[in-house]
């Protein structure tokens, strides 16, 4: 009984060592996403932000959501990185996530966020790859091409 004891001691001990390294290293990785306001976006357009990724993604339709098409491949240069979807024919609104090199959502989905309004993220490890995955709850059943700019 003496024995199990020790080794049951030390197993808690072990475990409480690792817990505050999973917990920094867990906190380290919270990328945080939001939706500009107004004032975001005048701020946004304000700096002119200089280097600029535009291209185009098919934007089907998903109501749910949270699946998409990816698009934006990237290895992050700095912390915080913003997308927004500039164009995109019989679409109101977009979804869209981030997601890591493996495929990981990093941010919960943000959902019916307007064509023409930026989203932020904020917190990404530099040297890490990241991809956005978008989709809309609004655009025809057919799809459509739309245009995209990432900062």
């Amino acid at each position: 009984m003496k024995k199990l004891f020790s080794m049951l001691t030390a197993l808690a001990l072990m475990f409480s060592l690792c817990i505050p390294a999973l917990a920094a290293d867990s906190e380290e990785r919270d990328v945080t996403a939001h939706i500009f306001t107004q004032e975001d976006m005048d701020r946004f357009w304000t700096v002119q932000p200089s280097e600029r990724i535009a291209s185009t993604v098919k934007l089907n339709r998903n109501t749910t959501g949270a699946q998409g098409t990816g698009c934006g491949y990237f290895t992050a240069d700095a912390q915080d990185v913003t997308f927004m979807i500039t164009n995109a024919p019989g679409a109101l609104t977009y979804n869209v996530g981030l997601l890591d090199s493996q495929g990981n959502a990093v941010t919960d989905w943000l959902r019916e966020v307007p064509v023409n309004n930026p989203v932020g993220f904020r917190n990404l490890i530099v040297g890490e790859e990241y991809h956005f995955v978008v989709s809309s709850n609004d655009v025809p059943e057919r799809g459509c091409t739309a245009n995209y700019e990432v900062y």
